[in-house]
Formats: C-alpha cells, structure tokens, sequence
C-alpha cells in the first residue's frame, strides 16, 4: 500500500451551487453523514436453521441527516425553507503516501437533497456555541472523491449505484 486516505483537512458546507457566488450554508465543525440501509426481509423457510434478513438491492429505508451549526443564522435556517435546493459538503482530504512520505490533497464532494422533517434551536451558551440543527430525510445522496463517484442513490428516479455499479442492474428494464 503506499497511499493511505488520512483525513478531512478542511471542509465548507453550502446550498445550492459551489461557485463564485455560492452561499455558504451557515458554520459547522461536524457533520455526520446519512445511514443507508437496506429494506429486508426475514426469511423462515423450511429446510433452514433459523431466520435470514434478506435486502432488497436499492431498495434503502427513510435515512435522514442532521445538519449542525454553530449558531442561528438566516443563512443557515434558509435551506429549511427550501426542500428543492441541494446542500453540498465540500472537502480537501488528506492522502498521504508511504512510499515518499508527502502527503497530498483530493477533493471529496457530498451532495444531498431532502426534505425538511424538524428543526432545533439549540441552546443560548455563554461563550459558547448553540447547536442549532435542522432535519432533513434524505432523497439524494452523492458522495464523489475526485472524480470517482463513491456512491449515488436517488430515491426518486430509481438509481443506486455503489462504487460505478449500478446495483440494480437490469431490474428497471424487467418492469
């Protein structure tokens, strides 16, 4: 192995387009990202010992994100009000190689659209952050490193594809 995915650098969240003119989406430190899991099945058949849980490919339950930020702002509360526009995580990540010992940077980029489920004001903190979040269920997911795409699932328009595979296959096709 002589390249080792280290960390997150940097990261700046924002809505709508990254450009010039792109809007930051408010300050954050942390954002954890969604849980995609499979919608299953528990089969009991006769002839087996015991119960399978049998997913369903591209078939994912309600996943959701909770999107954190330091404090109140009308920058960050103005995706709450606007379920049609993405939220994009853009980051430098950290590679580094042990073969020459240098470390270089590749840029991840996390794009997520969703519907608003809840809001969180947070807290008032004396010399501290409020925590405000706000809620979103999660009906598009894109996470690409560089120019490979990781992982894309649109809920919507029936795509889910996992590393370049489409891991539905020909399932549209059979319908």
């Amino acid at each position: 192995m002589s390249e080792i995915y280290d960390k997150t650098n940097i990261f700046k969240a924002y809505y709508g387009q990254v450009s010039e003119d792109a809007r930051l989406a408010g300050v954050t430190d942390e954002v954890t990202l969604p849980n995609f899991e499979n919608v299953s099945e528990t089969l009991n058949l006769a002839g087996t010992v015991g119960e399978i849980d049998s997913p369903s490919a591209g078939q994912y339950k309600s996943a959701t994100i909770d999107i954190p930020f330091t404090q109140v702002s009308k920058e960050a509360f103005g995706i709450m009000c606007d379920d049609s526009t993405s939220i994009i995580l853009k980051s430098a990540q950290e590679i580094f190689n042990t073969e020459t010992l240098k470390k270089t940077h590749i840029v991840r980029t996390i794009t997520i659209k969703g519907m608003t489920k809840g809001h969180d004001y947070g807290k008032l903190k004396k010399g501290g952050y409020g925590n405000p979040t706000i809620k979103k269920e999660v009906i598009y997911y894109k996470d690409q490193v560089g120019e490979d795409v990781i992982e894309e699932i649109d809920k919507f328009n029936g795509k889910a594809v996992i590393n370049g595979e489409d891991v539905l296959g020909n399932v549209a096709s059979l319908i």
